[in-house]
């Protein structure tokens, strides 16, 4: 059986994945700058834009690990 998340943001600049199966907290994801958008998750991975200073970016992270895997700039 396949894990299945969701995400909800945190404080200014934390994402909360959570397991929707049990509820449970699965990790926090610390991301640089202020978040702008919902984040999303699609398969294994958690997308969301984020705003450093007057740049926006979308940062793609890996769900199960929290690292990222990719930063636009937009």
């Amino acid at each position: 059986m396949t894990k299945r998340f969701t995400a909800q943001t945190g404080s200014n600049n934390t994402i909360k994945i959570f397991n929707l199966t049990t509820g449970a907290l699965h990790r926090i994801i610390t991301v640089d700058g202020s978040i702008i958008t919902q984040p999303v998750i699609s398969e294994n991975d958690l997308t969301v834009t984020v705003q450093i200073g007057d740049k926006k970016m979308i940062k793609l992270y890996n769900v199960a690990s929290g690292s990222l895997k990719r930063s636009i700039s937009l």
